[in-house]
């Protein structure tokens, strides 16, 4: 069978399958139900176009940061409802009130978690909370492409590896009106996983939406119709603690090349874990601090134009590498997470779970 890249580095972007011609590639799940890209040889015409977007056979353009900040939004209540001090919100809302389009993740009625495109703030509002597990790109950066040739202004916020993916498939050119935001990430199970695990603790058909940050900061909290209908503590909850101790990531996490200080997009955000621990830091945010690397010159231009709606204060590069392993290096493999796969592969979630506790 036809690959694209070799399956472990593959990071799921999906660039391959916005930029075929023939639309002759999805995206499948693999027998650990991680969500790998499928050609259909029989419609494929050979172009090769899937391998050369692709950023894992290519050179990624990194940037040094040039200002590291840390920050939060000056708005009380847009803290405590989103994650790691409101910045992301605060930027997508800048760029709808300023006629702009904001691209982010929220989950579908079928609790997958997807990129879509939002033109209005009750939309961005879905996008708020950290959602630990992979998003789904769809066809999404097409739609970017077409909104570009029209002149708008779009911000995307994702995983450093789908921030590479746009890129990559724009041909690092005609962005100049497109804002990139990469998270600084943890790595990202496989959505079969969390949708069965929803099944196995019988919250799956209770629950329409699903957050493990913000307003219930350290909690998974599962919601419906608004409500909460389901809270753990992450350190109680197996999928929640799995993932923090990195047992069922796609493989490629575990040697992930975006988990570094140099970075893909204008700007990195993420959590300012330990500020202060070392340099003072002389203020009480108990709604969480974030931590912003900009990278380019346009990423420090955007950040200049929310600075009425935030605070910001400059810290230094080497406070943020200390309190973020993921600037430094990947996520680790988790001992287990081997025996994990086997089981899973061949008795699923509910023996792994059993096996693994």
């Amino acid at each position: 069978m036809k690959k694209i890249c070799d399956k472990n580095r593959c990071t799921g972007c999906s660039a391959c399958i916005n930029v075929c011609p023939k639309k002759c590639i999805t995206m499948k799940e693999d027998e650990y139900g991680v969500l790998m890209p499928y050609i259909n040889e029989k419609e494929c015409i050979n172009c090769n176009m899937c391998e050369k977007v692709c950023p894992e056979n290519n050179p990624v353009e990194y940037k040094q940061p040039i200002k590291v900040f840390a920050g939060w939004s000056l708005n009380e209540n847009v803290r405590k409802k989103s994650s790691s001090g409101g910045i992301a919100y605060e930027m997508y809302k800048y760029v709808i009130e300023n006629n702009g389009i904001a691209v982010g993740t929220s989950f579908d009625k079928n609790l997958n978690l997807i990129h879509k495109i939002a033109t209005n703030i009750e939309e961005i509002n879905e996008f708020r909370g950290s959602k630990y597990v992979q998003s789904s790109i769809g066809r999404v950066y097409e739609e970017i492409k077409k909104l570009v040739k029209k002149g708008n202004t779009i911000i995307f916020i994702g995983t450093p590896c789908q921030v590479s993916g746009l890129k990559s498939f724009m041909g690092n050119k005609n962005i100049d009106n497109i804002i990139t935001v990469d998270l600084i990430c943890h790595g990202v199970p496989p959505i079969k996983y969390l949708k069965e695990y929803l099944k196995y603790i019988n919250m799956y058909d209770k629950i329409d939406n699903i957050s493990f940050r913000g307003e219930n900061d350290g909690y998974i909290t599962g919601y419906k119709k608004g409500q909460i209908v389901y809270k753990k503590y992450k350190k109680e909850d197996f999928y929640y603690n799995s993932f923090y101790n990195g047992l069922f990531d796609r493989e490629n996490c575990y040697q992930c090349r975006y988990a570094k200080k140099e970075r893909v997009g204008d700007i990195t955000i993420g959590d300012f874990w330990k500020i202060g621990k070392e340099i003072p830091f002389n203020y009480d945010i108990t709604d969480g601090v974030s931590l912003i690397l900009i990278n380019t010159y346009k990423g420090y231009k955007f950040l200049n134009k929310i600075n009425t709606k935030i605070f910001l204060e400059e810290r230094t590069l080497e406070e943020a590498l200390k309190g973020n392993v993921q600037l430094n290096h990947p996520v680790l493999k988790n001992k287990q997470t081997e025996r994990f796969k086997e089981i899973y592969k061949k008795y699923g979630l509910k023996e792994a779970i059993k096996n693994i506790e």
